[in-house]
C-alpha cells in the first residue's frame, strides 16, 4: 500500500455549486427543511476535498466516490485514490457497490408493477421454484412483496447452511430476516415470468430511463479483460492486490452469471443519477411510491448512547426494497452495502431530498471506521452513524 494514494480534484456542478452557502443543520423539533445535509459553499468544497481526502489516506482506503445531493440535485463530488495500481480513480471508475444492488433490483421490479406486468403479492412459484425447496410447500406462499421486505424465511445465504441448500428458517411474511437469497429469487420470478434475462428487464425499466449508461450486473464484467481496469481493484487485509474478486474464502461467482443482490459494478455518476430519478418515483404511480416508502419489516432498535449528538431513529427497517429510518421529523430512505472488499451507502432526507452517496473499495473493517469519519463530514448528526459505529466497535476499531 502506497504512503500516499494519488487523488484527482472535486468534480462540481458549477452553477449549483456557487449558489449554495451555510453549514447549518435542521433543528430536529423543527419541521423537514433543505437544511439535512450542510450546504456546499465553495470554501466548503476545499475544506471537504483536503478532509475527505486525508480519511482516505488514514484509514488506507484504496478507492472512494463521495456525491452530495441538495434538494434533489448533485451539488458535490469527489473520486479519492486509485482505481489500480498508479492508476488515479476518475469518473469513469465502475465501483463494486454491493447491497446497494438491491434498490436496483428493486425498482426494476416496482416499475414492472407500474407497468402492470407483475403483482407484488402474486406467487412467485407459477414462474420460479428453487430445487432445494421443491418438497417444501410453504414455497407457494412467496410473493414479490416478501422478497422486498427481507420477509421470505430464508437465511442471508445458502452458504452459511451446514449442507449448503437453501430452506425457510421462518415461515414466509412472518418476520424480519435480511436475505440475499430472496432477492436473488425474486429475480429469477421476474426471468421466468417475463422470458428475458434480469439484467436486460433492469436496462429497460431503469437504466436507460435514469440515463444510466456504464453498470452491470453481469459478473462476466469482472473478468473480462477489456473491462477489468476500469473496475476499482480490491485490496485484501495486507493491503496487496488479489487481481480477481474472489472472495477470502475462495468462493467466485461463475462468469456469466449476475445477482440480483449484490455485485453491482457502477460509476458514481450514474448511482447518483438512479438514486435521485427513485427519489422522485420514476416510473411508479403516486400510490406505489408511498408504499415503496412505508416500512413493511422492523429491526431491533438501535442503540442511540454511544452518539448523542446524532439523530436517534424511532424505528428502522425495510420497506420495499429499500432501507427506511424513521425519525422525529422525517425519514431517510437508502441502502447500506458491504464485503470483504467495500463498504457502500446511500441515502436521502424524504422531506428535503438531501442525500449522499458514499463507495468505499477497501477492506470492510477499514472501509466501516472510514465511514464514521466520512460521516461526521458529511451529515454530522446522520442517523446512519449510530449504525455504523457499533459496527466498527464490533470489528475492533
Amino acid at each position: 500500500m502506497p504512503d500516499s494514494l494519488p487523488r484527482l480534484a472535486v468534480a462540481t456542478l458549477l452553477v449549483l455549486l456557487g449558489a449554495c452557502s451555510g453549514t447549518s443543520h435542521v433543528d430536529r423539533r423543527a419541521p423537514p427543511t433543505h437544511e439535512d445535509i450542510p450546504s456546499i459553499s465553495a470554501e466548503r468544497a476545499v475544506a471537504l476535498d483536503q478532509a475527505l481526502a486525508d480519511v482516505v489516506t488514514r484509514h488506507q482506503v484504496n478507492t472512494a466516490a463521495v456525491a452530495v445531493i441538495k434538494d434533489g440535485a448533485v451539488v458535490w463530488q469527489g473520486h479519492y485514490g486509485q482505481q489500480a495500481p498508479g492508476v488515479p480513480a476518475s469518473e469513469h471508475t465502475l465501483y463494486n457497490v454491493a447491497s446497494l444492488t438491491k434498490t436496483v433490483t428493486a425498482e426494476t421490479v416496482l416499475r414492472l408493477a407500474a407497468a402492470g406486468h407483475v403483482s407484488l403479492d402474486e406467487p412467485m412459484s407459477a414462474h420460479w421454484i428453487d430445487p432445494d425447496l421443491q418438497d417444501d410447500p410453504r414455497h407457494r406462499q412467496l410473493t414479490p412483496r416478501m422478497a422486498l421486505s427481507h420477509t421470505t424465511g430464508f437465511m442471508n445465504w445458502r452458504f452459511f447452511a451446514d449442507d449448503g441448500k437453501l430452506a425457510f428458517i421462518n415461515d414466509p411474511g412472518k418476520a424480519y430476516g435480511y436475505s440475499g437469497e430472496g432477492f436473488n429469487y425474486l429475480a429469477r420470478f421476474v426471468e421466468g415470468k417475463l422470458g428475458e434475462p434480469f439484467e436486460d428487464v433492469a436496462r429497460r425499466y431503469v437504466f436507460e430511463p435514469s440515463s444510466v449508461s456504464d453498470a452491470s450486473m453481469d459478473a462476466s464484467m469482472h473478468v473480462n479483460p477489456g473491462l477489468f481496469p476500469r473496475i476499482a481493484q480490491t485490496l485484501d487485509a495486507e493491503g496487496d492486490f488479489p487481481g480477481h474478486y474472489c472472495r477470502p474464502e475462495g468462493w467466485c461467482r461463475e462468469s456469466g452469471s449476475f445477482s440480483a443482490a449484490g455485485d453491482l459494478v457502477i460509476t458514481l455518476a450514474d448511482y447518483t443519477r438512479f438514486l435521485i430519478q427513485s427519489m422522485r418515483g420514476a416510473g411508479l404511480t403516486p400510490e406505489l411510491k408511498a408504499d415503496r416508502n412505508t416500512l413493511h419489516s422492523t429491526k431491533p432498535p438501535i442503540d442511540c448512547g454511544p452518539v448523542p449528538e446524532a439523530r436517534c431513529p424511532i424505528r428502522t427497517g425495510y420497506a420495499l426494497g429499500w432501507h427506511v429510518t424513521e425519525l422525529e421529523d422525517g425519514k431517510t430512505i437508502g441502502h447500506l452495502g458491504s464485503d470483504w472488499s467495500m463498504v457502500t451507502m446511500a441515502y436521502y432526507y424524504e422531506g428535503s431530498r438531501d442525500g449522499l452517496v458514499v463507495l468505499f473499495n477497501a477492506p470492510n473493517r477499514a472501509g466501516i471506521t472510514a465511514m464514521v469519519d466520512a460521516l461526521r463530514l458529511l451529515d454530522p448528526d446522520s442517523p446512519e452513524l449510530h449504525g455504523y459505529i457499533a459496527r466498527r466497535a464490533r470489528a475492533g476499531g
